[in-house]
């Protein structure tokens, strides 16, 4: 058993110890067009985690799955019904309590799985803080799953990743996850980027955030030609990440990260 809500107490202290890795998924509920459900960022991390545990664990590494967090900032798209949003203090000392008491647990390598662009900024605070204010040895990774694959993404997809575009629609009938494909509608991207201050290609670093209010409702709220989606394209995405989070957390048991 590696997930960590399904084993009793005394497994748990069975199972855990110095090459244990805690991975917590972390998502949102959010808008994502008229094809795809409110908690596909969450759904998203939490299946390929689940996946991931399997996999890790079946190769010899002791990873255990935490509950998925579905909510995340989500303030940007709040103003189409549905979208739900946590306060970013209410988010980052939730975080910061939950973390903590990981590591309390025995667990010094805490591996958060983001799905949610948005959760990006404070989850690195989060990670930080704990981090100096627990000390020893313990370790708090961040990362999110396009992250893992931005060379894919541009080998791979016709667009650039976005929302509700054409990469997470891929990745949501790679996982099984609910497509409405006859709602499929995609529309021009409502924020400024360019390819030398702030490039949608994900192997480009950009040079500067800009922030502006985005609570204002969008119709339909998918981008990036999701009508382009396909299984096949998800399937490489899928299972590049699950081949990529195998050697971070190779990796990172091996002091390399």
């Amino acid at each position: 058993m590696v997930f960590w809500d399904q084993i009793t107490w005394v497994e748990f202290e069975e199972l855990v110890d110095s090459s244990t890795v805690a991975l917590l998924p972390i998502g949102s509920v959010e808008q994502h067009g008229m094809h795809l459900p409110l908690g596909l960022d969450y759904l998203i991390v939490d299946e390929i985690s689940r996946k991931l545990v399997v996999k890790a664990n079946n190769l010899g590494f002791k990873v255990i799955k935490l509950p998925s967090i579905p909510y995340g900032l989500s303030s940007m798209w709040s103003g189409n019904p549905g979208t739900l949003e946590v306060s970013d203090e209410s988010f980052i000392n939730y975080l910061y309590d939950l973390i903590k008491s990981i590591i309390r647990c025995g667990i010094s390598k805490v591996l958060i799985f983001n799905g949610h662009a948005g959760n990006a900024d404070a989850l690195r605070i989060v990670a930080r803080r704990v981090v100096n204010d627990v000390g020893s040895d313990s370790v708090v990774v961040v990362t999110s799953w396009w992250e893992l694959v931005g060379d894919l993404i541009n080998d791979v997809f016709e667009s650039k990743f976005y929302h509700a575009d054409e990469v997470e629609t891929s990745v949501a009938m790679a996982l099984g996850i609910r497509v409405i494909h006859e709602k499929i509608v995609s529309s021009s991207i409502d924020r400024k980027y360019d390819d030398f201050w702030h490039s949608l290609d994900l192997t480009k670093r950009p040079k500067l955030y800009v922030y502006r209010f985005e609570g204002v409702r969008r119709s339909p709220g998918s981008y990036g030609s999701p009508e382009k989606s396909t299984y096949e394209k998800g399937m490489v995405l899928v299972n590049s990440i699950l081949d990529r989070s195998v050697k971070l957390i190779q990796d990172l048991l091996a002091g390399k990260i």
